[in-house]
């Protein structure tokens, strides 16, 4: 299970990537337009901000939790000690692998609402916003399903995010 989920990460990590590559190139050609040919380039915000900027965030997710990329705050487990740090832990996890889970159903949900209205983009009223908006449960699914993965790795103390160090090594 653990390397099929490795897999999916590092194909939606690959979609990240060329997706934020995609939003500089854009922004970049638009500005270009903008400024030296007074011409921008029709509908590149709406594109940037409703398809690549959610692709390149979503499609990241599971991948910036494993790598421990996400802010934690740790002013009560660094003072705890032994099992007791673990217990901590552990329901952390749990109960953001829960929030991650409520998130999916609820970016899902919205999806679908979105595809049920016929949502379009304004400056391009023929691309639907509604396939962006799946790849946002998509991408908090994938988070989470790794959070439920590595909740008997807290729970033994093993999981690399929670080392007292904080460095994370791949």
């Amino acid at each position: 299970m653990q390397n099929v989920l490795r897999g999916c990460e590092r194909v939606m990590l690959y979609i990240s990537t060329l997706s934020t590559f995609v939003l500089m190139l854009l922004t970049t050609a638009d500005a270009g337009g903008r400024y030296i040919f007074n011409r921008p380039i029709t509908g590149a915000y709406e594109v940037s901000t409703n398809y690549l900027m959610i692709t390149a965030i979503f499609m990241a997710m599971s991948f910036g939790y494993r790598e421990g990329s996400y802010i934690r705050v740790t002013l009560l487990p660094s003072h705890l000690r032994g099992r007791v740090k673990v217990v901590v832990n552990t329901f952390v996890q749990i109960i953001s692998m829960l929030y991650g889970v409520m998130l999916v159903i609820a970016t899902y949900r919205h999806a679908l609402r979105t595809f049920e209205m016929h949502t379009t983009l304004s400056s391009l009223d023929f691309i639907p916003v509604g396939p962006a908006y799946v790849i946002v449960p998509v991408g908090l699914f994938f988070m989470s399903l790794a959070m439920l993965i590595d909740i008997p790795k807290v729970s033994k103390d093993k999981a690399p995010l929670f080392a007292e160090n904080e460095t994370i090594t791949t």
